[in-house]
């Protein structure tokens, strides 16, 4: 499991998961060419090699027999929205064949062998997954020296309240200005990124051993029931249900910037 503050990988073996839905797009390929069964409420059962499931579409995942791999998209960035507009075009999902895939599939079974032990790798292989789904080259220009003062600012005190007009004070600008450049810059408003900050710290301590009460503390949420809705509004499940499996995981986590 590979994690930063706006992106999320998993590779894993037989994964089985009920019914449920979440705030993130989710993309899922079969890394050995198996086909699996995914169910919607639009498409029922369908035997996929690799599906693209809308954010907030109830869905279930059951008989792998070999490796997957699990992109998740937050749906306010950029490519999620452009993933939706272009990819999805407002349905709820999009099935693949092996075929459509190869292109995938050197690098992630490449990073399933090796894991990934650094942030430019992980960035590059998410910058990856969707440039293919949109088929574009895509290019991520520099992020403004503010923008990048002000998410290292929200990294050190993500345990604290963090106001608008802090942040645009610490980089000295209006905070109407900033707000916009910051949204501009990120492609997510200012609010949902600080939460995302604070989920993926959360998700990291709990991951790493604390409490799911000492990592909700850690990273800023008012209690431990707020960091439990907020995992599963974005995942789909509570944290509790990835306790039992904690030991079975590597994970990684990588800043943003």
């Amino acid at each position: 499991m590979y994690m930063s503050p706006t992106r999320m990988m998993v590779f894993s073996p037989q994964l089985t998961a009920d019914v449920h839905q979440h705030t993130v797009i989710q993309f899922t390929c079969s890394l050995d060419g198996k086909p699996f069964s995914v169910w919607t409420e639009s498409g029922g059962w369908q035997r996929v090699e690799a599906v693209l499931i809308n954010s907030g579409v109830a869905h279930g995942v059951k008989d792998f027999s070999g490796w997957q791999a699990t992109i998740c998209i937050m749906p306010d960035l950029w490519q999620g929205s452009r993933i939706q507009n272009k990819v999805l075009e407002g349905c709820s999902v999009r099935y693949f064949e092996a075929k459509d895939i190869v292109p995938l599939l050197g690098q992630l079974q490449a990073a399933l062998e090796q894991p990934i032990a650094d942030g430019a790798r992980f960035h590059s292989l998410a910058n990856m997954v969707y440039r293919y789904l949109l088929q574009e080259q895509g290019f991520t220009p520099p992020i403004d020296d503010r923008i990048v003062k002000a998410i290292r600012f929200i990294r050190q005190n993500i345990h604290d309240k963090i106001p608008a007009s802090a942040l645009a004070s610490e980089v000295y600008l209006s905070e109407d200005r900033f707000l916009h450049l910051f949204r501009e810059q990120m492609g997510a408003p200012l609010r949902q990124y600080i939460l995302w900050q604070r989920l993926a710290a959360a998700t990291e301590a709990f991951v790493e051993g604390r409490s799911a009460k000492e990592a909700a503390y850690h990273a800023g949420f008012s209690d431990p029931a707020h960091f439990s809705r907020t995992f599963l509004q974005m995942f789909g499940a509570l944290p509790s249900s990835y306790a039992a499996i904690k030991p079975h995981y590597h994970f990684a986590f990588f800043h943003d910037i």
